[in-house]
């Protein structure tokens, strides 16, 4: 195995990932060079192959690390909100902006991983890492729907394509927000109104005597 003389391995990779993260950025994953990765973490391709099964692989280890605090940040949200042992997190939207907070801060403190992610949403992986947020987002309007007792399906309001719909809904407009405001401050301005706006549209399809109570 090739190493670049009295270099620890692991700051090695660490170099390499450094380097590739700047490479997918500048030229995107297609048009990245591993032979340029290499010449700008200074090691041989024998030290990145040691490291990393190919450039699919080295892809995934950028990215990994953002797609992975991003879930949790979500997953943690959902989870808040049905372990609450009362309505108060349905009733306000503290939570609901607390969450969206934290992925628009750790977006703007990470805009250059974020952003090969956001650059490269019909890469497999990336494909699969939005899929699943769509599915944890479509699995948790299906349970506020039961803490509502709406069954689903039980009315032409709520189906699998509705909620399906919301789910993008709601992502969207946080790729949007993103797209468009050059600071975290401006996007989290922005994001009040958002949430405002998309809470309002699903509160205003609930039955209205579980709106009654919750006044």
């Amino acid at each position: 195995m090739s190493r670049k003389a009295g270099c620890i391995p692991e700051e090695t990779k660490t170099q390499l990932l450094k380097s590739a993260a700047e490479e997918f950025s500048a030229y995107g994953f297609q048009k990245s060079s591993l032979r340029r990765i290499c010449a700008k973490a200074n090691v041989t391709t024998g030290a990145l192959y040691f490291f990393f099964q190919d450039k699919e692989d080295l892809f995934s280890q950028v990215i990994s690390p953002a797609i992975d605090r991003i879930y949790k940040i979500i997953e943690t949200h959902y989870e808040k909100e049905v372990s609450s042992p009362d309505e108060s997190v349905i009733r306000g939207e503290d939570e609901d902006f607390r969450a969206c907070s934290e992925i628009l801060s750790f977006y703007y403190q990470n805009k250059m991983i974020c952003d090969i992610i956001l650059n490269h949403q019909d890469h497999p992986a990336i494909a699969a890492f939005f899929n699943h947020v769509i599915e944890l987002m479509d699995d948790q309007t299906i349970q506020l729907l039961k803490f509502t007792g709406i069954a689903m399906h039980s009315t032409q309001t709520f189906s699998d394509y509705t909620i399906h719909w919301f789910s993008h809904l709601q992502m969207d407009s946080i790729l949007n927000i993103i797209f468009h405001c050059s600071n975290e401050e401006q996007a989290k301005e922005n994001l009040k109104t958002m949430i405002r706006f998309l809470r309002g549209g699903f509160f205003a399809l609930l039955p209205d005597e579980f709106i009654s109570n919750l006044k």
